[in-house]
């Protein structure tokens, strides 16, 4: 199978770009294949040529979005730097891109806790940071390296739902990255 060419994928980001604001603006709900259409500057029959529906096309968006937060947090993860930092930085970077992403949003809690297609998307790719932060923590000799992991991760979920914008989440996840991190060492 051949790849699309370049004019279908950039017809394809900038649908994607225009459904994101649609969503972001109205809620998943009330964002119509019409709206998105208009918002991507192009007819419906080639939304449709592209999309079977706006469920098609939030499936797409999750997708976009499972991939950069997998790579946001292996790119921040995978630095030459204490483990306290690599974590914190990793998670707060892979959380707060998807804060700044919702800021502003006043259907952010209804995009976020899309249940069904979330849990189902993000669970592998989340599983795959658990196995990292795990196997992270073992190598250093922390006890309960996979509690450990599942609680900072927990946590991190938490701060993104609780916290105003990026750069607070951020900021609260490399602090406590910090000292529940640190603070491992001590105890262990």
């Amino acid at each position: 199978m051949s790849s699309p060419s370049p004019r279908v994928l950039e017809k394809r980001r900038r649908i994607l770009e225009a459904a994101q604001a649609v969503m972001l603006r109205t809620g998943l709900r009330a964002a119509t294949m019409e709206a998105i259409a208009k918002a991507a500057g192009i007819a419906k029959p080639t939304l449709y040529a592209q999309f079977s529906d706006k469920d098609a096309v939030f499936d797409a968006l999750i997708d976009d979005l499972v991939c950069d937060k997998s790579e946001t947090f292996a790119r921040a993860f995978d630095i030459d730097a204490p483990l306290d930092e690599r974590v914190g930085n990793a998670m707060a970077e892979m959380y707060g891109s998807i804060a700044d992403m919702l800021e502003g949003s006043p259907h952010a809690a209804e995009l976020v806790s899309e249940p069904h297609r979330l849990g189902r998307k993000f669970k592998e790719v989340d599983d795959a940071i658990l196995a990292r932060l795990a196997g992270a923590f073992s190598d250093a000799g922390i006890e309960e390296p996979e509690r450990l992991a599942t609680m900072l991760l927990a946590s991190g979920s938490g701060i993104l739902a609780k916290f105003p914008d990026g750069s607070a989440v951020r900021a609260a996840i490399r602090l406590l990255c910090e000292r529940v991190i640190r603070g491992s060492f001590r105890a262990g």
